[in-house]
């Protein structure tokens, strides 16, 4: 057991807070008016099982303490902050059930009008579908967050979740609709004097998934943002990389479109997740291995 030699067990304190919520519930309490006192004391006991048990890595007591201390909870905040607790317990055990008591933390969250907070919690539920591979469920939440962080002007965490959200899209093939979210991330940041090297990035992703769906709309996309932006040029690595892709495409040549991304002097590129998604797309398409259109 993690703690001193003093520190009380989960089990010792879910027995004091048994204990002092069936004194809460008695009859001299209630006509004494002490059962509101002993229930907030019980309650605070409750929350003291749960963090001992998550110290002691017992996750079903933790969960099953922080439950009571959410039954004895009166306050909306309260409740909130004991669905997160129960959901941050259940994830080490039984990931599917967390995501329920976490998606209720939400809900609570958004009817005290806390946007923000709302859009975090939406977030880590998020997180979660991700893990269970459950991309829909996951792209459904990150757009209500999404809504939520632009309303009250989060401007870092909505381009943070608008990020993830054209990954999955892109995961998902849906490439025109990560296309958009691509192109809306690059008009945002190109006048941002500290953002705007970062749009030739979302440029180039914009392009791949253009050239995931064929050549033609490829060069349509490379055009169009070479015409309405100057920072996006010839000359730059990410203009002449697409040059190249797009090229060996055209020749279906798919040794030379994999030999470009060896040789590419971007070389965060080949380690991205969603970039090696992208181009092993393409190259199958190179190869007719599928038809991604």
């Amino acid at each position: 057991m993690a703690g001193g030699p003093n520190t009380k067990s989960a089990s010792q304190l879910m027995a004091e807070a048994n204990k002092k919520a069936k004194s809460a519930n008695g009859f001299f309490q209630r006509m004494l008016g002490a059962g509101s006192s002993a229930g907030e004391d019980a309650r605070a006991l409750y929350v003291q099982a749960g963090n001992a048990g998550k110290a002691e890595g017992d996750y079903p007591t933790s969960v099953e303490a922080y439950k009571r201390a959410l039954d004895l909870s009166a306050e909306d905040f309260e409740k909130a902050q004991m669905y997160e607790a129960i959901a941050s317990s259940y994830k080490m055990f039984d990931l599917p059930q967390a995501v329920p008591a976490l998606t209720r933390a939400a809900e609570l969250h958004m009817s005290q009008g806390k946007w923000t907070m709302a859009s975090q919690t939406l977030e880590k539920v998020a997180e979660l579908y991700e893990q269970m591979n459950d991309l829909p469920n996951m792209m459904r939440c990150l757009k209500e967050a999404h809504r939520f962080l632009k309303q009250e002007g989060q401007k870092a965490g909505a381009n943070r979740v608008q990020k993830k959200m054209a990954e999955i899209l892109a995961l998902q093939h849906e490439f025109m609709q990560a296309q958009q979210q691509y192109e809306e991330m690059a008009d945002k940041t190109k006048d941002d004097a500290m953002l705007k090297y970062g749009a030739k990035d979302f440029w180039l992703r914009a392009t791949m998934c253009a050239l995931c769906i064929d050549v033609e709309n490829a060069n349509t996309a490379l055009s169009r943002y070479l015409n309405d932006n100057p920072l996006f040029e010839e000359r730059s690595l990410e203009v002449k990389l697409l040059r190249q892709l797009i090229a060996a495409v055209e020749e279906q040549n798919k040794e030379l479109f994999l030999k470009h991304i060896d040789d590419t002097p971007l070389s965060t590129l080949r380690a991205d997740r969603i970039f090696r998604s992208l181009t092993e797309d393409i190259a199958k398409k190179i190869g007719g291995d599928v038809d991604l259109k």
